[in-house]
């Protein structure tokens, strides 16, 4: 059961090269399965919450305006972007116990 009934969902963009993978003049984009699910189960399993994965380029993006306007303003740097009931705790790529601490100090709030 999850605690409180609080939802986090994190925002994600499966990783790739846009300049290819041996280019130089960028680095990857977005995050690896490895890196979402540790985060996910991180999350999962520290705080009890349940926890939702969204595809930016693929999932439904238009209940989430801030995410949106976050996405807009700083394009994919802005990701992971985790949400707690829809309010942002955290942006860019945190740690898993950076994100939980995020997750933690909302919920106090």
């Amino acid at each position: 059961m999850s605690n409180n009934n609080k939802i986090v969902k994190i925002f994600t963009l499966p990783q790739r090269f846009p300049c290819g993978t041996e280019a130089s003049c960028c680095g990857p984009i977005g995050q690896t399965d490895e890196e979402i699910e540790s985060l996910k189960s991180t999350i999962k399993n520290n705080l009890n919450l349940e926890t939702e994965v969204v595809n930016v380029e693929i999932d439904d993006m238009r209940d989430y305006s801030a995410v949106l306007s976050l996405l807009h303003s700083f394009g994919a740097m802005a990701l992971p972007i985790i949400t707690l009931d829809d309010e942002v705790v955290s942006i860019g790529n945190a740690l898993p116990e950076e994100a939980i601490s995020a997750i933690k100090e909302k919920m106090k709030s």
